[in-house]
């Protein structure tokens, strides 16, 4: 009896076990979506959703359908041979579900070829009743027209749209419709941050993307690392050996290319402003490869981040975070981090000096805070040497800067603190010959410097050398200055009105003869031949680093001269003017002078605008700064800057910009005169020729003056 009773008590747990199952699998059954949704009898449906076991039963319009295939998630049927067109439903236990008509005819969809891609993706639709003697099959994707580029009876190929989305493709033949599967369409809309390096952690957003693995990403290339993925953002980090590239994200083989990426080195700090305050006030780091987006950039002060309140991609301002203490300053943009200097957080700092740059006996301002407004309990110091402080407040100092000054850290002392300030600059502007009461040159317009620091400037019919004591003295034309055509020595040889000069790495000047149409050759020791003969007016010269000459021709732009004398045209047709500059790639640069206030490129034989836009003196991008008679230009070999004299200034190319040199006297005008001191209180009057030294140093001739000048920024 009681193995009776046994019995009956495990046949009821089996069948509350097998019921609890059927109410389970009747819960689970949904079914998302089907395609196609027309067919003959005998058509495959695909029913994609859960819970899609053989247990559940499929009918057409009432008529079961044979199950072929059930897996979970995907099953498939054939359509019924007595079915007929009408609902398509399921069901499971006594849980039913109406999924849409499925229609009985010749036109069906039975499968798409990618089911993923971006706009233009040609996507092969394979089905039957395609054709149609009456008008061409039309193809939609999510409700978008695609074009057809090929088609049968079974298979058509169209064009994913621009801008389609997600959606089935649906294909329309003499007015009847038959539906596919979603085509999963990939898009990148966004790329963020756009610049950075190694490491750089990079949000991509878009549509398409797989929600795990299966998306595969590179940077022009370089395959990256996932990070995250959703069906809207990747987020990944950009991979060893990246270059500046596209990013390209490509799923089951569908490729979709984004934004390119820039690659920029790490953050360049250059100065620090103040290098000491107490918390709360604005500091500025100045530098290059920052970021115009606030959220790109974090800076730290000892490890405790900083509020950023505005930034650009050469300079980020902060404010002293409280409990800065003293420590180290780090900026970090877009994941590449860069060291700073040393900051304390205390009551005295220097934020300025005006000027930054100078010789002994100039006059500076310290601007900063916590200064004392007893002169004398302020101790300035440039580059370790102490000067006197003339008038003091809590907030500006004013000194002098001292005699032996050297480029260096101005430093303030005031009681137990110290304060170290930015760096003052020993440049400026200083005559080495001549002045407009003097004699010493008439017409001077060209000038070039050799290796030994000699300068020559031609003048007229001569060539003048300036000792380094300001001697000047005939080097090559007659000692009378009259004009002539003739090969010699020193006082023997004759020209008729040099122009431009330039100087080769083992001394040798070559000039510009204009009115004989010739390009001399003159030694160390003066003797002077003829290098070519030229058959146009020769304007302006240039030498690159191998020693090829470069030549402007009157109206007929710039010319090659090998190293036999042949001259080979290169491209344009202004006047380039008396200096030209060629860096180490071969391009060419000169100036378009009054004529065109432009400076110009060539490289490959292809002539460009590089610099400036209109007539004006304004600064800024090279293609929206202004010149006003640009004419000449010269490169420091050393560091690749370009200087162009612009009618009474000094022009400085450099990090894609226009900046001024000299010549504005602090304001925003040209100033023409004849003051010698820091850069920003120089003044010139008709600047004509312009060259570099080995140093990096500028020399200048001018003919309103009738003097040589040189500027040093170091």
């Amino acid at each position: 009896m009681k193995k009776y009773v046994s019995l009956l008590l495990i046949i009821g747990i089996v069948m509350t076990a097998c019921r609890k199952d059927r109410n389970a699998t009747n819960v689970a059954v949904n079914v998302k979506d089907f395609w196609p949704n027309s067919g003959n009898a005998g058509t495959i449906v695909t029913l994609q959703g859960q819970g899609l076991t053989k247990d559940v039963t499929v009918r057409f319009n009432g008529t079961e359908a044979k199950v072929v295939d059930a897996r979970d998630s995907v099953m498939t049927v054939l359509a019924p041979a007595t079915g007929t067109s009408g609902a398509l439903s399921v069901q499971s236990g006594d849980r039913k579900q109406e999924l849409g008509a499925y229609t009985y005819q010749a036109l069906s969809l039975h499968r798409i070829s990618p089911a993923n891609g971006a706009a233009g993706t040609n996507v092969s639709i394979y089905g039957a009743g395609f054709s149609s003697l009456t008008a061409p099959a039309k193809v939609t994707v999510n409700g978008k027209d695609a074009i057809i580029t090929g088609a049968t009876d079974t298979l058509l190929v169209a064009t994913v749209p621009e801008g389609a989305g997600t959606g089935k493709i649906a294909v329309t033949v003499d007015g009847k419709q038959v539906t596919g599967p979603d085509f999963i369409f990939q898009h990148i809309s966004a790329i963020k941050p756009l610049k950075g390096g190694v490491g750089t952690e990079v949000t991509i957003t878009g549509e398409g993307f797989n929600t795990g693995a299966g998306n595969e990403v590179t940077f022009n290339g370089a395959a990256a690392k996932v990070l995250n993925a959703a069906a809207g953002k990747l987020v990944v980090v950009a991979p060893e050996g990246v270059a500046t590239g596209p990013v390209a994200v490509t799923i089951n083989g569908q490729k979709t290319v984004g934004n390119v990426f820039t690659v920029v080195p790490k953050p360049l700090i250059s100065t620090v402003a103040p290098l000491s305050a107490p918390a709360g006030i604005p500091v500025t780091i100045s530098g290059n490869y920052f970021s115009t987006l606030t959220d790109e950039v974090t800076v730290s002060f000892n490890g405790i981040p900083a509020v950023v309140t505005s930034t650009s991609d050469k300079q980020i301002s902060v404010k002293v975070p409280v409990g800065a203490g003293s420590g180290k300053m780090q900026v970090r943009v877009n994941g590449q981090l860069s060291d700073g200097p040393l900051f304390k957080e205390q009551a005295l700092g220097i934020t300025q000096l005006l000027p930054n740059n100078g010789l002994a006996g100039t006059e500076v301002i310290v601007k900063g805070i916590g200064f004392s407004t007893n002169a004398t309990d302020n101790t300035v110091a440039f580059n370790g040497i102490t000067v006197p402080v003339i008038a003091a407040t809590d907030t500006t100092l004013r000194v002098i800067a001292p005699v032996g000054l050297n480029t260096g850290a101005v430093t303030v002392k005031v009681g137990t603190l110290d304060a170290t300030g930015p760096q003052f600059s020993r440049a400026g502007v200083v005559t080495l010959a001549g002045g407009p009461s003097l004699n010493l040159f008439t017409f001077p317009t060209g000038i070039a410097v050799n290796s030994k620091g000699t300068v020559f400037v031609s003048d007229g019919n001569v060539i003048k050398k300036v000792a380094a004591d300001g001697t000047v003295s005939i080097f090559v034309g007659r000692a009378d200055g009259s004009a002539g055509n003739v090969n010699g020595t020193g006082t023997n040889a004759a020209f008729s009105y040099v122009t431009s000069l330039v100087v080769d790495a083992k001394d040798n000047l070559y000039a510009i003869d204009q009115f004989n149409s010739q390009v001399r050759k003159i030694t160390p020791a003066g003797d002077v031949t003829t290098f070519t003969k030229t058959a146009f007016t020769p304007t302006g010269i240039g030498m690159s680093k191998s020693g090829t000459i470069y030549l402007g021709a009157q109206y007929g732009g710039v010319k090659m001269v090998d190293g036999f004398g042949n001259i080979t045209p290169l491209g344009g047709y202004e006047s380039p003017g008396m200096a030209i500059a060629v860096n180490d790639a071969g391009t060419v640069f000169f100036a378009g002078g009054w004529d065109y206030p432009v400076i110009f490129s060539i490289a490959g034989g292809v002539k460009t605008t590089y610099a400036g836009t209109q007539f004006g003196t304004a600064d800024g991008p090279l293609r929206s700064a202004a010149f006003s008679n640009p004419i000449g230009i010269v490169r420091d070999a050393n560091t690749g800057l370009m200087y162009v004299a612009d009618n009474y200034a000094i022009r400085m190319l450099t990090d894609d910009q226009v900046i001024r040199v000299a010549g504005w006297k602090g304001g925003t005008q040209l100033v023409t005169g004849f003051d010698d001191g820091p850069l920003s209180a120089a003044t010139f009057s008709d600047i004509t020729a312009i060259c570099t030294d080995a140093a990096g140093n500028v020399y200048v001739a001018e003919r309103g003056n009738k003097a040589v000048r040189k500027i040093f920024f170091k």
